[in-house]
């Protein structure tokens, strides 16, 4: 095929290709850019002798376009829905996750005021060393140690329940 005649042709395989890839799922902009990529398909092809029906060629090449398109896209997210029922617990899950938490919670009230109240701006306001510091009126590294032992006093009652269960 001559420059010319691919050049008289142009319009007619681009739309061509355009309907073929909309009528294979495409949206807009994906089949503008496949009816871009069979464009320059053809052209490389141009001087093929088994180019003698380039409308189908455009056909058939932006259909491929699509299937490839498509296989190369990333999976869709589940719907939140689908998640939670394909992950639900159990109800014996939630009344032992219930128990595990109100459990977890009594031992937090339990631990000695200062351990507590550090042990809370820390985890739940997240703040830092020294802005726990500035309000207790005590030094960071009383803020640190605290910290540890009020985790490590939890840590081991996590432990001794793990143990009796």
């Amino acid at each position: 095929m001559t420059i010319d005649a691919f050049e008289q042709q142009a319009p007619r395989l681009r739309q061509l290709a355009l309907q073929a890839a909309a009528a294979a799922g495409a949206d807009q902009d994906t089949a503008e850019d496949i009816a871009q990529e069979t464009m320059l398909r053809l052209w490389q092809m141009r001087d093929d002798p088994r180019l003698y029906n380039p409308e189908a060629y455009a056909s058939t090449i932006a259909r491929h376009q699509v299937l490839n398109h498509q296989r190369h896209k990333p999976p869709l997210p589940l719907d939140e829905r689908q998640v939670t029922s394909l992950t639900s617990p159990s109800p014996l899950d939630i009344i032992e996750q219930r128990e595990d938490e109100r459990w977890l919670q009594e031992r937090i009230r339990n631990l000695p005021p200062t351990q507590h109240a550090i042990l809370h701006m820390r985890q739940v306001e997240h703040r830092t060393s020294n802005e726990i510091a500035a309000i207790m009126g005590i030094q960071p590294s009383s803020v640190c140690t605290l910290l540890a032992r009020a985790r490590r006093q939890l840590l081991e009652e996590i432990r001794q329940q793990s143990n009796r269960n």
